[in-house]
């Protein structure tokens, strides 16, 4: 059986040295090699991730079969404390209370505005922003453990655009160049650097014009291309059938000493880990992921809800599983470059 063929059910069933021998069958059929076939834990879930090295990059195994994506917001119900930030209580579900300012807690304000109709109406909200449940077929793929940003590539400190920056630089004044702040006509090249504490420059890069089909057309010259919506998805989720991959409730602290989102029952969810698929997918809420549809992008809104002071319950929806804005995706898609969005690579298997 062609490694393309193993589905989920299968891999989540596979021992060290089955898996073992599927990620060396996957490593000769695209020219690469194995760097480890290890267990992964996530959020009480466990599973072999396979990493292979293609081209000097690392990329995970995600097997694949026959998919359960989507959401039915029916299905699940909110606790007190999601409402009231639903409601626009900034106090509920703050998972900083030590940082809150204890004079000024408003769910009382936000439970005045509960209605009979109020679960309904969250329940319409995730419908709008998420995707139906369906059954999706996928085969397996490897997918680059890391997205890229689209456009963007490290720099010798001593170019013209970077040596540039550094003399106009200041003391706590980091110069940062972002495709969300410049408009939308430019095509130049632009820089970033970053300074120590003493102001001596450390690193930089270069920020290029680019366009969603130039990104498309460099990744089939390599045999490689973008992950379909339904594959995103199947990786993040990675078979989880709840709201989020780490189960159907928000967080309500988070531990900074460790960046660990903790859950209502207790869960641990280490903020910075791989999804249990051994990607690194939605963790950084400016940055959208393109998928093979130029009209839908994935892991992301743009900073929206961060930028706009939305109450947690907003900001928590965003790594829902089966998130989605067709206005996000058509925004992006009209866009005459792609600066800055995250790239994700696949290499599809035989």
């Amino acid at each position: 059986m062609s490694t393309a063929d193993i589905t989920l059910d299968e891999w989540l069933q596979f021992d060290q040295k089955a898996a073992a021998a599927s990620a060396e069958a996957t490593a000769r059929e695209v020219g690469g090699a194995v760097v480890s076939v290890h267990v992964h834990k996530y959020a009480r879930r466990t599973a072999y991730n396979a990493i292979v090295e293609v081209g000097g990059r690392p990329f995970a195994f995600v097997p694949g079969g026959d998919t359960q994506l989507g959401f039915d917001p029916e299905s699940w119900t909110p606790t007190d404390e999601e409402v009231l930030s639903y409601l626009g209580s900034h106090r509920a579900l703050d998972p900083f209370p030590e940082y809150a300012d204890h004079e000024s807690d408003d769910r009382a304000e936000a439970r005045a505005r509960h209605t009979d109709n109020t679960v309904e109406e969250i329940r319409a909200h995730i419908a709008a922003i998420t995707s139906r449940p369906r059954t999706a077929h996928v085969k397996a793929f490897l997918a680059a453990t890391h997205a890229d940003e689209a456009g963007v590539s490290e720099a010798p400190l001593d170019h013209p655009i970077i040596t540039a920056l550094i003399q106009r630089w200041k003391p706590g004044f980091q110069e940062p160049i972002d495709d969300l702040i410049l408009p939308e006509t430019d095509t130049a090249t632009h820089g970033r650097v970053r300074f120590d504490p003493d102001g001596n420059p450390t690193s930089a890069s270069l920020t290029a014009h680019t366009t969603y089909d130039t990104i498309t057309d460099e990744l089939a010259r390599t045999g490689r291309r973008l992950p379909t919506p339904n594959e995103w998805e199947h990786a993040y989720a990675f078979g989880a059938r709840s709201l989020f991959p780490w189960g159907d409730r928000m967080p309500t602290r988070w531990l900074e000493d460790d960046n660990t989102l903790v859950m209502p029952d207790c869960v641990p969810v280490v903020a910075a880990s791989p999804m249990l698929s051994g990607l690194h997918m939605a963790q950084n809420s400016y940055k959208w992921e393109l998928t093979a549809d130029p009209r839908e992008v994935r892991g992301a809104d743009g900073g929206g809800t961060e930028c706009g002071g939305e109450p947690w319950f907003a900001k928590w929806l965003i790594p829902a599983n089966s998130y989605r804005d067709p206005e996000q995706g058509d925004f992006v898609a009209k866009r005459p470059h792609t600066r800055g969005t995250l790239v994700r690579p696949v290499i599809p298997l035989n």
